[in-house]
């Protein structure tokens, strides 16, 4: 879902990606992200909560629901050194 009042990642040639921007830690509703996939998904979000849930739809999306191999490949490595990483801080 688009509303196009995020920030648009690389202008004025966008990109795929996930971008997030918090410029102020005490203001918090200023933060906004988007979000653009190879096989078309795209959504953007302003607000920190509303912020945080996209990054985390986009992630899934990127793991789990998209149509391209090699890009469920790369963000199924990058969950997997996530893990690797969160373990050894618990250790």
């Amino acid at each position: 879902m688009t509303t196009g009042i995020g920030p648009t990642i690389g202008n004025p040639s966008p990109g795929y990606g996930l971008r997030v921007r918090l410029d102020n830690h005490k203001a918090k509703s200023l933060a906004s992200g988007d979000f653009v996939c190879p096989c078309g998904l795209a959504e953007d979000a302003v607000g920190y909560a509303e912020t945080e849930h996209l990054v985390i739809r986009a992630q899934r999306h990127r793991r789990d629901g998209c149509p391209i191999p090699e890009v469920r490949e790369q963000a199924a490595r990058q969950y997997a050194a996530l893990q690797s990483s969160l373990s050894k801080r618990s250790r």
